[in-house]
């Protein structure tokens, strides 16, 4: 029996279909019996569970739900004392560290496992890693340097500010992404309970470490880790860079959600077409993403008519003030017909701004891609948005990136 483990929290009802396809990717790819065992916080709706249930049931193999805060509150409630930024930080929410608890959460009789993270795909039989080496340490990893060196690009890693380096617990050869872990829970169990070993040890860095679950294990293990093969746990961002559009055998891994809509593109229609043969596309699929879509944008076109409006309204009587790169003056010009008593202004690097022209009788309309800096200097000086001065691109109706929902962002809200 081949144990495998996801750690999951979905609020909104829509993260469930990541690790569906996940999973999916794997009773595809397999011959062999799985259990898939999913840590939760108790956000998994009915609905979502009766779909694992049934992606499950389809395979003839098992899934089986552990809602860690009801089995592990004594635990928990220690963590919280022991470091209460690990659990309220916005960046990582506390199903993060659910993998330090696997020992303790899964049963007796489970004496190893493979941690996946519910973005990856799997495109190869999973048994391959399931017989893979863990050392002596009972943990298995892919370093990140392994990866960049199969592509030729080691150059593209480099110490960071971490204490992890300064202090001596990794080096860039030894740095790993826990998102694909082979676990011996015999050895680790062990060695006592890594979750609150690793809350303490966050403690005792106050405020140095930057990955909270992944920094616990990088310093706890990276000195003596097994080291699998760089193709089990390939970022998809870094295949997009190097492996021009090649799909190999392995583990991708779509960190910083790295999914898309485009046939074309093999590390998107890989993720596709296991997402496609699980219970959360159905008939219903494509209305709900036309529906989604239209939504979106029928939303953003009304923000963005507003904003029109109070563009219209508080400059009519007024001359305006166009600000923008030197190369961009005479196109704008033209386009807006600039008036010989109407000013152009240069934006130029060193977050100065030139507002020579006074509001009560002059508004500003800045081109420029970052908007908030301008905007933040312009309040900075004491000039209110809209009322005196405007991002200049909603004008422009070539302007519609964001009128239209992106594919990330589709897939996510379906």
């Amino acid at each position: 029996m081949i144990h495998i483990c996801y750690a999951l929290s979905d609020k909104q009802g829509n993260y469930s279909k990541f690790a569906g396809a996940s999973i999916c990717s794997i009773l595809e790819n397999t011959c062999c019996p799985v259990t898939v065992h999913i840590l939760h916080d108790g956000t998994i709706s009915e609905e979502n569970r009766e779909r694992f249930g049934r992606l499950a049931q389809a395979y003839h193999q098992e899934i089986i739900f552990y809602d860690v805060p009801q089995l592990m509150a004594d635990t928990l409630a220690k963590g919280r004392d022991i470091l209460p930024a690990g659990w309220d930080s916005r960046r990582y929410t506390e199903v993060n560290m659910y993998r330090l608890a696997l020992g303790e959460v899964l049963p007796e009789l489970v004496e190893r496992v493979i941690f996946l993270d519910a973005d990856t795909i799997i495109n190869m039989d999973i048994e391959e890693l399931w017989q893979a080496k863990t050392g002596a340490t009972g943990l298995g990893a892919v370093p990140d340097w392994s990866v960049l060196e199969h592509f030729g690009k080691t150059n593209e890693i480099s110490e960071s500010n971490s204490f992890l380096y300064a202090k001596g617990y990794a080096t860039m050869q030894t740095i790993f992404n826990a998102g694909v872990l082979l676990l011996d829970l015999t050895i680790i169990r062990k060695q006592g309970n890594l979750l609150l070993r690793g809350l303490q040890f966050l403690a005792d860095n106050d405020k140095q470490w930057d990955f909270y679950d992944n920094d616990i294990l990088i310093a706890f293990f990276a000195k003596e880790f097994y080291h699998l093969p760089w193709n089990y746990n390939i970022r998809v961002s870094w295949a997009q860079a190097f492996a021009h559009n090649h799909l190999d055998k392995g583990i991708y891994h779509y960190v910083d959600r790295n999914y898309g809509l485009n046939p074309a593109e093999v590390y998107h229609q890989l993720f596709l077409r296991f997402l496609w043969k699980t219970p959360w596309v159905d008939d219903h699929t494509l209305y709900s993403a036309y529906q989604v879509s239209a939504g979106y944008t029928m939303t953003q076109a009304a923000r963005r008519l507003a904003a029109i409006r109070q563009i219209n309204n508080n400059s009519r009587g007024k001359k305006r003030v166009l600000m923008g790169l030197a190369v961009d003056e005479p196109r704008l010009r033209k386009d807006f017909a600039l008036g010989q008593e109407e000013k152009f202004v240069l934006l130029a690097p060193g977050r100065k701004l030139a507002l020579d022209y006074p509001v009560q009788e002059y508004y500003y309309l800045v081109f420029w891609s970052n908007y908030p800096e301008v905007k933040a200097l312009m309040e900075g000086a004491g000039l209110r948005e809209y009322q005196d001065f405007a991002d200049g691109r909603l004008l422009m109706p070539e302007q519609t990136s964001d009128m239209v929902l992106n594919e990330r962002k589709l897939l996510w809200s379906l």
